[in-house]
């Protein structure tokens, strides 16, 4: 009975060390960014990609200064009844592990955004 109970102790601690032991490293989140250097045309495909939206227009240097961009879809005609039918899209500028990503802020959709580099907004 003793060594039984020795056994069933022994096999119990040699689990729970396993378990323990492959524990893995946190998933890097996604944090908010800014561009080194603008890419005015990087942003706006990856932009227009998300919305299916063409002829954006985009500030020279979009995510450089800022993390978040807004873009305004302003009936000229109606600024009102515009805001209520198509709210402001807004789009953060992410970074994780030195990759960029620009995200959708409604959606949550998110794309990579290539060949720029960009560094963690503190």
């Amino acid at each position: 009975m003793k060594y039984t109970l020795f056994i069933v102790s022994l096999a119990w601690c040699a689990l729970l060390t396993g378990c323990v032991s492959q524990r893995a490293e946190p998933t890097p989140k996604l944090q908010h960014a800014l561009l080194l250097a603008p890419n005015q045309s990087a942003v706006n495909k990856v932009i227009s990609t998300i919305t299916n939206m063409q002829n954006i227009t985009l500030a020279d240097d979009v995510f450089t200064k800022n993390s978040v961009v807004t873009l305004g879809n302003l009936n000229k005609n109606n600024i009102i009844k515009s805001h209520q039918l198509n709210p402001p899209d807004q789009f953060e500028l992410m970074i994780k592990n030195k990759q960029c990503f620009i995200r959708h802020v409604d959606s949550k959709a998110t794309r990579e955004l290539k060949d720029v580099e960009c560094v963690i907004n503190e």
